[in-house]
C-alpha cells in the first residue's frame, strides 16, 4: 500500500497531527531506500529518483519547489507563517487536518500558520511554495528554519515565543 492510501486509511481529521506523527516515527525507523527517503526529522533536500526541490531567491521572497515524479508521496513540514502555493503542473493529492483533497494543475493555494500536508503526485508533478523572506535570507538551513518546523513540539514554542 503506498504512503498517501497509507496515510488516508489511518487518518481522521481530529487526529491528523497525532497519526501524521506516529507514522512519520514508523518512517524514520526504516532505512532510506530508493523508494523512501527521510532525514531524520529533518527537511529532506534530496529526494533521490523521487523529487527533486529547487530553490529561488527574489527581494523578500523565498521560493521552493518540489519536482514530484508520479507516485511519490511526501510529507511537508509545519509551516510557520501563511503563504501561497502554486501547482504549476499535474496533478496531486493532498491529506491535511482539513480532510483530503484532489489538485489539478494550474491552481493556486493559499496555507495558514501550523499547517502541514501529506502529498501524493498521481502524475509528474511541479509544487511551488511562495515563502516570505524579509531578512532576504539565503542560506537554506536559515530560511527553512524562518518558514517551518518539522515537530508540533517546535510550532508550539515558535507560537509560544512568537
Amino acid at each position: 500500500m503506498n504512503l498517501i492510501k497509507y496515510i488516508k486509511n489511518k487518518l481522521s481529521p481530529n487526529s491528523f497531527e497525532n497519526k501524521l506523527s506516529t507514522t512519520l516515527n514508523e518512517i524514520y525507523a526504516k532505512d532510506p531506500s530508493d523508494l523512501l527517503v527521510h532525514n531524520n526529522g529533518k527537511i529532506v533536500r534530496d529526494g533521490g529518483k523521487l523529487f527533486k526541490i529547487e530553490h529561488d531567491f527574489t527581494d523578500g521572497i523565498y521560493l521552493r519547489r518540489m519536482l514530484l515524479n508520479k507516485g511519490t508521496a511526501i510529507i511537508s513540514g509545519i509551516h510557520k507563517r501563511d503563504h501561497v502555493w502554486f501547482l504549476l503542473k499535474g496533478d496531486i493529492t493532498i491529506s491535511s487536518k482539513e480532510g483530503v483533497k484532489n489538485f489539478l494543475a494550474p491552481y493556486i493555494g493559499f496555507s495558514k500558520s501550523g499547517t502541514q500536508r501529506a502529498i501524493y503526485a498521481n502524475e509528474y508533478s511541479v509544487f511551488q511554495n511562495v515563502f516570505q523572506n524579509p531578512l532576504d535570507i539565503t542560506d537554506i538551513d536559515e530560511v527553512e528554519n524562518y518558514n517551518y518546523t518539522t515537530t508540533l513540539e517546535e510550532y508550539n514554542n515558535y507560537i509560544k515565543n512568537k
